[in-house]
């Protein structure tokens, strides 16, 4: 009967390892050696490659001790967003009926071609659809002709419309009061041209200290 042999021998030796008797015994020919020592693999750099090279990963120890090292390319850079806004203000104190806006007799800042705004005009337009920022600070203070109390809303109009969440009321009770109002509201603008207006409502008033500023976010 010919010997099972499943040792490595049996691969080099097959006809000389099927003559040997079976036995259960473990074969004498080829003995097995000695243990191998156990591998290593450890991390050594990672590495910031340029946009758009290949990613790597390179081996600076041994088969048996490798140090693995990365090279991980950078994104490309996005596209970045044009700054678009109009920044205008008032320098004089302007008194006006209830319904009047507000005329801006400077412009601050201007940049893009989103925004516009002509010095000594009430009127800022939106000519390129999107998500825009409205700020808006003052003093508004009533005057001598009103009816105390007169409650006075300090709002900002789109197209003639108000915006819900930029509407400030007041009420003053005599002609020597003043109040502040402000807000930082986003619109949406689908069709263009689109107008702004900051218009008090409610009572004759005298405007001072005001400026606005509209800021292209995004497209919507």
């Amino acid at each position: 009967m010919r010997r099972h042999c499943h040792c490595r021998c049996h691969v080099a030796h097959p006809t000389f390892c099927h003559t040997l008797p079976p036995t259960s015994l473990p074969c004498t020919i080829c003995p097995p050696g000695p243990p191998g020592a156990a591998a290593t693999i450890t991390i050594g750099t990672v590495t910031t490659g340029a946009p758009g090279t290949p990613a790597q990963v390179t081996n600076s120890g041994t088969a048996q001790n490798a140090v693995l090292n990365f090279t991980i390319p950078q994104g490309l850079p996005g596209a970045s967003q044009p700054v678009s806004l109009v920044s205008a203000y008032s320098t004089p104190p302007q008194p006006g009926a209830s319904g009047t806006p507000l005329i801006f007799d400077r412009t601050a800042l201007s940049l893009g071609s989103d925004i516009s705004h002509t010095p000594g005009s009430d009127t800022l337009t939106i000519t390129k659809p999107g998500i825009y920022s409205v700020e808006f600070h003052g003093v508004i203070s009533p005057t001598s002709n009103n009816t105390f109390p007169v409650n006075i809303n300090t709002s900002l109009e789109v197209n003639g419309s108000i915006v819900p969440g930029a509407s400030v009321p007041f009420t003053f009770q005599t002609p020597t009061q003043s109040s502040e109002p402000s807000f930082t509201v986003p619109i949406s603008v689908t069709n263009v041209p689109t107008t702004l207006q900051i218009v008090p409502t409610g009572g004759s008033y005298l405007a001072d200290a005001f400026s606005t500023t509209i800021t292209r976010l995004g497209d919507a």
